[in-house]
């Protein structure tokens, strides 16, 4: 029964699974604001939120230096006088920037899975947390508590093909991965190279996408063409060899960019690097030991 309980809350939210506006005349230890020294909390280490836009922690601490922090922060006792943040994470980051040593906060008695949970849900209401974020807050709950997607989708309110969906982003290369945290590209773009199963082609079009500031609508055609001529091609020609397509793909992550080896019948060919910008050109070089200004 308390384990259907608890699904429910979390479906709902943040504020159903822990409670946030009860009465402070409920004075149990669990219910009670404090205030406590904003040097004896430690950030969740169960934190989605990878990176804080500094931009957005200013507006927010001019916000609290204005009229202080107004919602208690959620945290467990992890020591004496200590106590990490199970959620309010960004509130404290502002608090401290706006020369806040105070701060007022709710101690619960929260497990390891509980404080993930809650700070997943706290992220996901703000509805700016990056996507590779999610996912990658979706892969530790399922790796660290054994869930299922679809008791995943349950616990945070979801449908199951979303959590899929999320989770199919954890194999793209690294390098699209950098693009998908940064902005350069939307879970859009991200989810339409999935469909490219070629590695070093997988990142020639996330550069294009990047370069040329491609439209998701747009990457889809071009996919669409590539798989389509890759059909013809493989109609019409041998394939590559299989140590030479394991070879391109080393290399393509290796130097972050497409790498295509060529043969000839008398062994001999071509090793092509691809680059799509000086930058990138100077970066390959420099990684092969050259160095080369081309201002």
């Amino acid at each position: 029964m308390e384990t259907t309980k608890r699904r429910t809350a979390l479906g709902q939210g943040l504020d159903a699974l822990i409670p946030l506006h009860e009465p402070v005349e409920s004075v149990d230890r669990e219910h009670r604001i404090m205030h406590i020294s904003a040097d004896s909390l430690l950030p969740n280490p169960y934190q989605p939120r990878r990176s804080f836009a500094e931009e957005s922690l200013i507006e927010l601490s001019e916000s609290i230096r204005e009229r202080g922090v107004i919602q208690p922060l959620i945290v467990r006792s992890v020591g004496e006088d200590r106590y990490e943040i199970v959620a309010g994470e960004r509130r404290w980051r502002a608090a401290k920037i706006a020369g806040f040593t105070v701060v007022p906060v709710i101690v619960r008695q929260v497990s390891d899975s509980e404080s993930l949970e809650i700070a997943l849900i706290e992220n996901l209401q703000r509805e700016d947390l990056n996507p590779l974020d999610t996912a990658e807050a979706y892969d530790t709950l399922i790796k660290k508590f054994s869930y299922t997607h679809e008791d995943l989708a349950k616990r945070i309110g979801t449908d199951r093909s979303n959590v899929t969906n999320y989770l199919r982003l954890l194999k793209l290369p690294d390098p699209i991965k950098d693009q998908l945290r940064q902005d350069l590209i939307t879970m859009g773009h991200a989810r339409t190279l999935l469909a490219v199963d070629h590695l070093p082609t997988q990142l020639q079009l996330s550069g294009k996408v990047v370069k040329r500031k491609l439209s998701v609508r747009e990457l889809e055609r071009i996919v669409q063409n590539y798989k389509n001529r890759k059909e013809n091609d493989d109609d019409a020609a041998p394939r590559k060899a299989p140590h030479l397509v394991d070879l391109e793909n080393s290399l393509s992550r290796l130097l972050a960019t497409r790498v295509v080896v060529k043969t000839r019948n008398d062994e001999s060919g071509k090793l092509e690097v691809h680059f799509h910008s000086k930058e990138e050109l100077e970066r390959l070089l420099e990684m092969l030991g050259y160095s080369e200004n081309f201002s």
